[in-house]
């Protein structure tokens, strides 16, 4: 790979990248929506298709997508942390923008390995945008922030991000809520949210999940279950 170009189109179907993902060591897939992000991190156990669905299997990963909205992959190794390269998969609608990312932990090897049988150009798409700042400090009664408070040291909770492209879940305690930087982050080692202050407008009941409303009063992405109707 050119030591200039850090990012690069690859010439593949996006399942066939996808149905890689448990040879690439620890991952973090990563849905944005709305400034907030759902992130589950550690090995990929299985990919499994179902026709135009496939789903992203394990202990640390619970995700499907929907197949005919995901267009283009992008290759991008511009992310280096203390000397380590953190490889990241972008994958595309057909707008170019990102739907969700597969970010390598274990650095850019289980990566090259993988991807090694897959031409490759540079990427003429502008740089990936990151992650929006979010203000600098939450205003009180926040509601996103309180309704993830009255979650902790009550059992288990499911929380589900869900876009047109890909749904993603995850189920566990939650025992702490770290506001930082403008956002209210459930940390834990196989998950992280973080749910950008200011974005929910307040909460509405559908089918035993409260889903999270944005600043017009519409469904985001953003859903929970009580930990009562969780387990």
């Amino acid at each position: 790979m050119s030591e200039e170009i850090k990012r690069h189109r690859l010439d593949a179907a996006p399942a066939a990248v996808l149905a890689l993902l448990p040879e690439m060591d620890r991952l973090m897939v990563i849905v944005r929506s709305g400034g907030s992000l759902h992130e589950r991190i550690g090995p990929v156990e299985r990919v499994v298709r179902e026709r135009d669905l496939l789903r992203i299997e394990g202990a640390c990963h619970d995700s499907e997508i929907r197949l005919p909205l995901v267009k283009a992959v992008d290759f991008d190794t511009s992310s280096v942390m203390k000397d380590k390269v953190y490889p990241r998969l972008d994958f595309l609608g057909s707008d170019g923008d990102v739907l969700f990312s597969v970010t390598g932990m274990e650095g850019e090897a289980p990566f090259a390995a993988a991807l090694a049988a897959f031409p490759r150009l540079p990427s003429l798409r502008p740089e990936h945008p990151g992650t929006p700042a979010g203000p600098e400090a939450a205003e009180e009664g926040d509601a996103g922030g309180v309704f993830l408070e009255g979650l902790t040291g009550k059992g288990e909770a499911a929380i589900r991000f869900e876009t047109p492209a890909i749904s993603q879940k995850w189920t566990g305690p939650v025992e702490t809520i770290r506001p930082m930087s403008g956002y209210f982050n459930i940390i834990t080692s196989h998950f992280h949210l973080h749910l950008q202050a200011g974005s929910v407008s307040g909460w509405r009941e559908a089918d035993g999940w409260q889903h999270a409303l944005g600043a017009g009063g519409e469904a985001g992405a953003l859903a929970i279950r009580h930990p009562a109707a969780a387990a």
